[in-house]
């Protein structure tokens, strides 16, 4: 009898609506009861100004997004996005500005509405500690996922010309920079798009600086597809109940940490 294939565990992305969209929903509930609210005291003959009008909207916004279970961060978001538009719209300030401001965001973010992992710009003092991780063998292939600027890809390009170092980004101002910073080097390449779709088979070191929502996700990628005695590092963010190998302390004023694990 010959055994069925078992099915495929692959995600190109955790799967969980974006906090983006709960942002919205939480904003279009609060205005809807806002609205609800406005309407009875007016049928009971009692006006409301603007300014309680928005308090009561921003402290709707707050209350739904707390229900919601969203991280406290976005809870000041949610508290000014409907003041500031009003603040906005009473200044009269041109629309084409907040287009530019709109696609200038989008250039260097990217897809972190959907992805959950913000631009992070990791420094020199992690670029050295990573490269003394690397194993001496020639011949290394290194992948950063989430590269950024391509700081780390340029510096290992450099320190380790035997090797060849990849990154791959998915906003695209910051793999377009990334792209100006290794050029002429030949060891060294960076692409935009999504390391989901990416196949981490070849590869014999992976970093990654993301955030802590796709790391118990891209921990299953890594056991699936990294070749036994590979190396995967992630700085700052650990796999929930996995144990890394290796912990290395940054001794900065944050107090990060490189978490190292052998697959």
């Amino acid at each position: 009898m010959v055994p069925r294939p078992m099915p495929s565990l692959e995600m190109t992305a955790p799967r969980r609506m974006p906090p983006i969209c709960l942002a919205a929903l939480a904003q279009v509930l609060s205005i809807v009861l806002t609205g609800l609210g406005m309407l009875s005291l007016q049928f009971l003959g009692l006006e409301i100004g603007i300014v309680p009008l928005l308090l009561t909207q921003s402290v709707l916004a707050v209350a739904v997004s707390f229900l919601m279970g969203m991280p406290s961060w976005w809870l000041a978001i949610q508290a000014i996005f409907v003041p500031a538009l009003a603040a906005a719209l009473a200044l009269s300030i041109a629309p084409t500005w907040f287009l530019g401001g709109f696609i200038l965001l989008a250039l260097i973010y990217g897809r972190t509405y959907t992805t959950q992992v913000p631009l992070y710009l990791s420094r020199r003092r992690v670029w050295l500690a990573i490269q003394h991780l690397l194993p001496q063998a020639p011949g290394l292939r290194v992948l950063d996922l989430g590269s950024g600027l391509g700081g780390l890809i340029q510096h290992l390009a450099d320190v380790r010309p035997d090797s060849h170092v990849s990154g791959i980004e998915s906003a695209p101002l910051p793999c377009l920079i990334s792209k100006l910073r290794i050029m002429g080097r030949p060891n060294a390449h960076t692409e935009w798009g999504d390391f989901w779709q990416t196949d981490l088979s070849g590869y014999d070191v992976v970093c990654a600086y993301l955030s802590p929502v796709p790391m118990p996700a891209l921990w299953q990628k890594v056991k699936r597809e990294m070749r036994p005695g590979s190396l995967f590092i992630s700085y700052r963010f650990p796999i929930p109940g996995v144990m890394p190998a290796q912990v290395v302390k940054m001794n900065d004023l944050g107090q990060t940490e490189l978490y190292v694990w052998r697959v």
